[in-house]
């Protein structure tokens, strides 16, 4: 997936390694070392730790003073607590953005779903799947909501790389997701909003289903 530069280093630095943690190139619970990662990219270490600063207030970065940063690994009640958030926020968001969608945007929707359609890997079916949803939600005129519902999908995207061999991180099916289309794009508000919370909470109810060890950390 290619990433249009931001204006400023630092902003290269921290999209980088934001798409480096979602994509799975850095896994849940892997060290961050900012030298390393600096040589691989070929900047300084400075804005690196900056970067693991940014992406821990997201969730994105576990930081403590014993073992220093790591690539977030959320544990299943955070799972679980993650999709309760979802369900509250992203149909308002979703809601909010279909009252504002157009042409263009229902455009988008329908390339975004084909491309998630016809993805043939789990790396390129995950991507596919969250760029999907970001496409239903960007059309959100609330700055905030669309910030806050980007951060909790971002790290649901963490519990579905940490558990990928898990039912939770395969069960995306097709069909959810072209409902959610036609509804969209039809211009069918209520139902859209109805079909994306259902779709939430399967994904909370399997989450549930899950053995519980008290605040475990899922592993690869």
């Amino acid at each position: 997936m290619a990433q249009t530069a931001p204006g400023t280093r630092s902003d290269w630095v921290e999209g980088r390694l934001r798409l480096a943690i979602l994509q799975g190139e850095l896994e849940p619970g892997q060290r961050l070392h900012a030298n390393d990662l600096a040589q691989r990219w070929d900047v300084s270490a400075t804005p690196l730790r900056e970067a693991f600063q940014r992406l821990a207030s997201d969730g994105l970065v576990a930081m403590s003073p014993q073992r220093g940063a790591r690539v977030a690994s959320p544990s299943i009640d955070e799972a679980v607590e993650l999709y309760e958030l979802r369900i509250l926020l992203e149909p308002r968001c979703l809601r909010q953005s279909l009252e504002a969608s157009d042409d263009e945007h229902r455009r988008e929707i329908s390339e975004a779903f084909e491309v998630f359609r016809t993805a043939s890997t789990i790396d390129e079916g995950t991507d596919a799947h969250s760029q999907f949803h970001t496409t239903l939600l960007n059309r959100c005129p609330s700055t905030w909501l669309l910030r806050f519902t980007t951060q909790l999908s971002d790290a649901s995207r963490l519990f579905q790389l940490a558990s990928v061999s898990d039912r939770t991180a395969r069960r995306h099916p097709r069909s959810e997701h072209r409902a959610l289309r036609d509804a969209a794009i039809r211009g069918e508000i209520d139902r859209c909003v109805d079909l994306q919370r259902a779709h939430l909470q399967r994904t909370l109810d399997l989450i549930g289903a899950s053995p519980r060890a008290p605040r475990s950390t899922l592993r690869t």
